[in-house]
């Protein structure tokens, strides 16, 4: 009796853990699967977290590490170097679904962590229902390298593609989750001063668009975000910077000028710390006419749509549409 006690006792107390976090989902206008997923990332170390002087030596053999593509981006996901190239991962939709378009996308980590296996899922799905190919370049990563030796290592690829392999710039999207994100609108301001040929658009994931994480609202939300913490990522981004000023816009595209660009669409979320800087990009923009549109949503946790909730799939639809209309 005492046994089945326990048993029914333990179902009850499941059941109103269940019903309690179904209830609190409902309070915040989410989804139940959107608040247990925010709830376990904390358990996770998306970025590198640098504590201590082993810390950074782990770190720092991470990213003189040659790149190797995980047996499940291959195997599941499908991905594969392009045209042999290591340091490239390409991925192409069915062959029947092709529409012409590249998605060149530059992931995050924070300029120090490679691609996650929630990248490979989410480009997989967009790459799909957009009908695009998926060229991933896999950029060197701090602390072994900084901002210089990343910028060329983008350029040289994205001027092969345009140059070798004939890829019309206009048929190309830019993409890029929070770190990713800032490597794209930087690039994007590089390549228009420089007079290289822009992309179609950009779409840009929870975009870390200034390094010195000086704006204040973020503190507001530091306690709310499971993955990115203000003082590591400061750390993290002043390492990457080398000896550029964190406020230079090759490192912190947020103070630099984003006229004249390829239309821009941010997606955000109000449980990331950097949603204030996405926020205040866009402000920036309406002031300026810059051809910038924006996508708050409520709750979210930084670079949500890369976990399977229904807040992730709906930014998906909307990724996917946006390719699909230009």
């Amino acid at each position: 009796m005492i046994k089945r006690n326990s048993k029914l006792f333990l179902a009850g107390t499941i059941l109103g853990m269940a019903a309690y976090q179904k209830y609190q989902a409902l309070a915040e206008n989410r989804s139940l699967m959107s608040r247990i997923t925010e709830k376990s990332l904390s358990l996770v170390d998306f970025v590198p977290v640098i504590k201590s002087s082993q810390d950074y030596q782990s770190a720092l053999k991470r990213s003189k590490t040659p790149y190797e593509i995980p047996v499940t981006a291959k195997m599941v996901s499908h991905f594969h170097y392009f045209e042999g190239q290591r340091n490239v991962l390409a991925y192409n939709p069915p062959v029947n679904s092709y529409q012409g378009k590249y998605i060149f996308y530059i992931h995050g980590g924070a300029y120090w962590g490679q691609p996650f296996p929630q990248h490979f899922d989410m480009l997989k799905k967009i790459a799909d229902k957009s009908g695009a190919k998926v060229i991933m370049p896999i950029y060197p990563k701090a602390p072994a390298y900084h901002v210089d030796d990343v910028f060329s290592m983008i350029l040289d690829t994205y001027n092969h593609l345009l140059n070798d392999d004939g890829i019309d710039p206009k048929k190309m999207i830019f993409m890029g989750d929070s770190a990713g994100g800032r490597l794209i609108l930087g690039f994007m301001q590089y390549l228009r001063d420089n007079q290289v040929p822009l992309p179609q658009q950009a779409i840009l994931i929870s975009p870390w668009l200034d390094i010195s994480n000086s704006n204040p609202d973020m503190k507001v939300i530091d306690p709310l975000d499971p993955i990115l913490g203000l003082k590591n990522l400061t750390y993290l981004g002043r390492e990457y910077a080398g000896d550029l000023d964190v406020h230079d816009p090759l490192v912190s595209p947020i103070y630099g000028d984003s006229s004249s660009l390829p239309p821009i669409t941010v997606f955000t979320g109000t449980h990331d710390i950097l949603n204030p800087d996405a926020r205040k990009f866009y402000h920036k923009a309406l002031a300026r006419e810059w051809d910038v549109t924006i996508y708050n949503y409520s709750k979210m946790n930084h670079v949500f749509p890369l976990f399977p909730i229904p807040e992730a799939r709906d930014a998906i639809e909307k990724m996917v549409d946006i390719i699909g209309k230009q």
